[in-house]
C-alpha cells in the first residue's frame, strides 16, 4: 500500500477517493463495461470500485477463465459456485449454446448483481441463480468476510466464507440435495470458496461421478485455518474419485496463498 493511500485512508477520505476515481474511468462508459476473453464477449456493470476492478483486470485470472471456456463444448451444466457478480458466469452463459450455467452467490448484494448481469448477457435458458450457500450439510448458516467493504453491502465485495461467528445468515445446502430440490446436475464445477473447497466437494455425494471437470482455486492457508484441511486433501480427494489433476499455477498479480487446478476424468 502506498504511502499517499495511507493518508488517504487515515484522512477518512478513502470512499471519496474511490468514487472519485470510478466517476473518472466508469462514467464515461455509461458505468458498463464490456470485456473479451478468447473469442467470448460480456458486458458488465461497474456502479462500485470492486465491480470496476474486477471486470476490467479478472484479478489476475484471465488465463484460467479462457482455459475454462476453451474446454467448454457449449451443451454442458456448469456450476459456478462462489459466483460473486458473474464475472466466469456471464463468460460461460455467452459460450454455452445448448447449456446452462448455474451461479451460487449466498451474499445478497452480489447475487442481485450477478442476476442482473446475467439478464444482460444471455437469454434466461442459459442461466440460472442460487442464494444457497454450497457446503457439506443441510440447513441454516453464516458467513463472514475478509473484506470490510462487504458489511456495507458494496456491489463485488468478496472473500466470503463459512464461519460459525459470521453477520451474514444464509441457507445451506449440500450439492446433491440441490439437485433433489430441482438444480439441473452439474457436469462442470467452478469452485472459489475461500476455502471450504472439502466442504463444497464431500457435498456433491454420488452427484460427482457426473461431473467430468473441475476447476477448483485452492486456499493453502485458508483451507487449514477456517476448516481444518489441507490443499493436498482436496487434490487427493479428487485423485481417488478419478480426476486427472493439472495445477494451473497463480493468479497473475500479488494475490498469495491460493493457486488453481484443473481436474479432469478420462475421456
Amino acid at each position: 500500500m502506498s504511502r499517499v493511500w495511507q493518508f488517504v485512508e487515515a484522512a477518512g477520505l478513502a470512499p471519496l477517493a474511490r468514487k472519485s476515481y470510478l466517476l473518472v474511468r466508469a462514467a464515461p462508459k455509461g458505468w458498463r463495461h464490456r470485456g473479451q476473453v478468447g473469442d467470448v464477449t460480456a458486458e458488465f456493470a461497474t456502479t462500485s470500485l470492486l465491480e470496476y476492478q474486477r471486470v476490467t483486470t479478472l484479478f489476475g485470472e484471465e488465463d484460467i477463465l479462457a482455459a475454462l471456456l476453451a474446454d467448454l463444448d457449449g451443451d454442458e451444466v456448469v456450476w459456478d459456485i462462489g459466483a460473486n457478480v458473474g464475472i466466469y458466469a456471464c463468460f460461460i452463459a455467452n459460450k454455452l449454446t445448448t447449456g446452462v450455467v448455474v451461479g451460487f452467490e449466498p451474499e445478497p448484494v452480489n447475487e442481485a448483481r450477478l442476476r442482473a448481469n446475467l439478464e444482460a448477457n444471455a437469454p434466461s435458458e442459459r442461466w440460472q441463480t442460487s442464494s444457497v450457500a454450497l457446503s457439506d450439510d443441510d440447513g441454516p448458516g453464516r458467513m463472514a468476510s475478509a473484506d470490510d467493504r462487504a458489511k456495507g453491502a458494496e456491489a463485488g465485495a468478496g472473500h466470503h466464507y463459512l464461519a460459525p461467528d459470521g453477520w451474514l445468515p444464509v441457507e445451506c445446502r449440500r450439492g446433491e440435495t440441490a439437485i433433489t430440490e430441482g438444480v439441473p446436475a452439474p457436469t462442470v464445477l467452478k469452485i472459489d470458496v475461500q476455502g471450504a473447497e472439502m466442504k463444497v466437494l464431500e457435498g456433491m455425494g454420488d452427484a460427482l461421478a457426473d461431473v467430468s471437470l473441475i476447476y477448483a482455486e485452492l486456499h493453502t492457508e485458508k483451507c487449514p485455518q477456517r476448516y481444518g484441511t489441507t490443499v493436498e486433501e482436496v487434490e487427493q480427494f479428487l485423485t481417488d474419485a478419478g480426476f486427472t489433476l493439472t495445477n494451473l499455477g497463480t493468479p497473475a498479480g500479488s494475490r498469495e496463498g491460493v493457486y488453481y487446478v484443473r481436474a479432469a476424468r478420462s475421456s
